[in-house]
C-alpha cells in the first residue's frame, strides 16, 4: 500500500516528456488564483469535449487545465490548445489523490471528465470559497432533492439516506456510514459533512494538508464506492470547513463508466458489504465524532437490517449466493483493517475537533 504520492511525468500527445506553460490569465479583482484538474480514461467522447469546450467560456480562466490521465490510455484528439496531459497509475483514487506538483494556483477546481461548466462557474466557486473562508466548496451535481419519491424511498430502505427539512446542511453524515440531504435547498451556500465528487474547489494547501494519500486504499475495493465520503468526509472531521453552492452552474452528464461495471460483477453483494464495513470502519469507528457505544449499535442494527432484507428478497431473486456473500463481505472487511498495510495508516482523524 502506498505510503507517498507517485511520481507523475508529463507527457505530450506524441509521447515525449515535456511541461506544458499555459498562458491563461485570471481576473485582476480576483483574491484567488485557481487551475483546473481533470481525471479521465481519455474515453469520454462527447462529454468530454463538452467539459472543455465549457472551460475555454469561463469569466474567471484558470491558470492551468491539467489532465491526469491513466496509464495504457490514448490520449484525446479533441483538443482546445490549453490542456496538459500528465500520465498517473489508473483508479478513481489514484487520479485523485495526487501532489499536484504541475500546479501552484491558491485553488484547484478538481472535476471528472463528464460535467459541463456554466460561464460562471469556476468564477462563482472561487468567490464562494473566499467569502465564507472555506477549505472546498462544491456544486450539487448529484441533486438528490429532484429524485422521485420512489427513488427516495428505494434510497432510505436499502442505504439509508433519506431527505432533511433542515435549511442549515446540504448534507448531514450519519454514524452508520448513510448520510441526509437537504431536500428542498436555496441556490445559495450551504455547510456539509460531505459533497459530490464530478466537481468541488479546493483549497490547494489544505487538500495536501490532509494526508489523502492515506486513503488510497479506495482502489482496493474492486470498484468506486465511497471515495467522495471518505475524502470531502475528511476535511470535516479534522475541523476543515467544507459547503456546497447551490447555485453554481455545474451539470453532471454521468458517464456511468464505474457503476456499470460494478453492476455487471456477480459478487457486487460482497464488494460493497466489504466496502461499507471499511469505511465505517476508518471514517467513523477509529474517530471521535459519535459515541462509540452509539454509533456500534446504529451500524450493527443497520447491517442486520439490510441482511434480513436480502433474506426476503433471495427467493424473489432467485441468487440464493447473496445472504453468504454479505457475510463474506463482512468478513473480509475485518480482514483488510486488521491487515499490516491497513493498521499502519495515520490516523483519519489528526486534530482535535473544536
Amino acid at each position: 500500500m502506498a505510503k507517498g504520492f507517485p511520481q507523475t511525468p508529463t507527457y505530450s500527445s506524441d509521447g515525449s516528456i515535456r511541461v506544458l506553460p499555459l498562458s491563461l490569465h485570471l481576473m485582476e479583482k480576483s483574491p484567488l488564483t485557481y487551475s483546473i484538474a481533470i481525471r479521465t480514461l481519455g474515453t469520454g467522447g462527447e462529454k468530454y469535449r463538452i467539459l472543455l469546450e465549457s472551460i475555454t467560456t469561463q469569466t474567471l480562466a484558470p491558470e492551468r487545465v491539467v489532465v491526469y490521465i491513466a496509464e495504457g490510455y490514448d490520449i484525446p484528439n479533441y483538443r482546445i490548445g490549453k490542456e496538459e496531459y500528465v500520465v498517473v497509475p489508473k483508479g478513481m483514487a489514484k487520479q485523485r489523490i495526487l501532489p499536484y506538483q504541475e500546479i501552484s494556483s491558491d485553488c484547484i477546481l478538481l472535476l471528472d471528465d463528464d460535467v459541463r461548466l456554466g460561464e460562471n462557474a469556476a468564477e462563482n466557486l472561487v468567490q464562494t470559497l473566499s467569502e465564507q473562508e472555506a477549505d472546498c466548496v462544491g456544486a450539487d451535481t448529484f441533486r438528490n432533492q429532484d429524485m422521485s419519491w420512489v427513488q427516495k424511498m428505494k434510497a432510505f430502505l436499502l442505504g439509508g439516506v433519506y431527505p432533511s427539512w433542515n435549511d442549515n446542511y446540504a448534507f448531514r453524515v450519519l454514524s452508520t456510514g448513510a448520510f441526509s440531504y437537504n431536500n428542498h435547498p436555496r441556490p445559495t451556500f450551504y455547510l456539509s459533512d460531505s459533497c459530490a465528487g464530478p466537481a468541488a474547489m479546493w483549497k490547494r494547501e489544505t487538500f495536501l494538508k490532509l494526508h489523502l494519500e492515506d486513503e488510497l486504499w479506495l482502489d482496493d475495493l474492486g470498484f468506486s464506492y465511497g471515495d467522495d465520503l471518505v475524502e470531502f468526509y475528511k476535511l470535516v472531521v479534522n475541523g476543515y470547513k467544507l459547503g456546497i453552492h447551490y447555485g453554481v452552474d455545474i451539470e453532471h452528464m454521468d458517464g456511468k463508466t464505474s457503476s456499470a461495471r460494478y453492476k455487471q460483477q456477480s459478487n457486487r453483494l460482497q464488494l460493497r458489504t466489504k466496502a461499507q464495513f471499511i469505511i465505517w470502519w476508518r471514517c467513523f469507528w477509529q474517530t471521535n465524532r459519535f459515541a462509540k457505544g452509539a454509533m456500534l449499535l446504529r451500524f450493527s442494527l443497520k447491517m442486520t437490517y439490510q441482511f434480513l432484507l436480502i433474506l426476503l428478497a433471495t427467493p424473489f431473486l432467485r441468487r440464493w449466493d447473496f445472504p453468504a456473500q454479505v457475510i463474506k463481505g463482512l468478513r473480509e472487511g475485518w480482514q483488510f483493517v486488521h491487515s499490516p498495510e491497513f493498521v499502519v495508516l495515520r490516523p483519519y482523524q489528526f486534530k482535535k475537533p473544536s
